[in-house]
């Protein structure tokens, strides 16, 4: 049964893009519609293949960024000038198009809205979006678990998520979201302006 069903997770399916939504100049996030998708877990990933018309595939890891209480699956990807994948993904991609992949991928770093310890998040970039999957999470479970968030971005419009982040910040919760702009800071920036360290 339980080889059944991670073979069942590692088969390739086509998904059908729900919608596209531009994060930043670089980043958008991609709602896909998975026929049968077995449900997930914030942290865990997919594996996204391309396959051209003369038959070469090209295949990538992206970060699940929805939580497990939506019914579609959501990856944001950073579009990488010299990539091989990312600029189709971001640029290409509209509204009904089809998208092959597999998963849910991954075990050890997921986490459950259950569990009442404090959570602290550390990252920056593109790596923030199975962090932002663990905060959804907990705002669709209505959990009370305190988390600190440490966003490192290079400039203010890098800042993925950011009017969702806000609203949620907004309204009194736990969730407390400490920015650092490391190369350029707007006029009047309070926050902090290195790179994540020690202190």
């Amino acid at each position: 049964m339980a080889r059944g069903a991670v073979l069942g997770r590692l088969a390739w399916k086509v998904g059908e893009i729900a919608d596209v939504i531009q994060e930043t100049p670089k980043v958008a996030s991609l709602l896909i519609d998975v026929p049968d998708w077995p449900g997930h877990l914030a942290g865990q990933h997919v594996d996204v293949r391309l396959t051209a018309d003369d038959g070469y595939q090209a295949q990538r890891s992206y970060s699940i960024a929805s939580a497990p209480e939506d019914p579609r699956v959501a990856i944001t990807v950073e579009r990488l000038e010299d990539g091989e994948v990312s600029p189709y993904l971001v640029g290409e991609l509209h509204a009904k198009d089809k998208l092959e992949l597999r998963g849910p991928i991954g075990g050890y770093f997921v986490w459950k809205a259950d569990d009442p310890r404090p959570l602290l998040l550390i990252g920056g970039g593109s790596g923030v979006v199975p962090l932002m999957a663990m905060i959804r999470h907990r705002a669709a479970a209505d959990a009370k678990t305190p988390v600190r968030f440490l966003y490192s971005s290079r400039a203010i419009e890098d800042v993925i998520y950011r009017q969702e982040l806000e609203r949620l910040t907004a309204t009194g919760d736990t969730l407390d979201v400490r920015h650092t702009l490391t190369r350029a800071q707007p006029p009047g920036w309070k926050g902090y302006s290195r790179r994540l360290d020690r202190q």
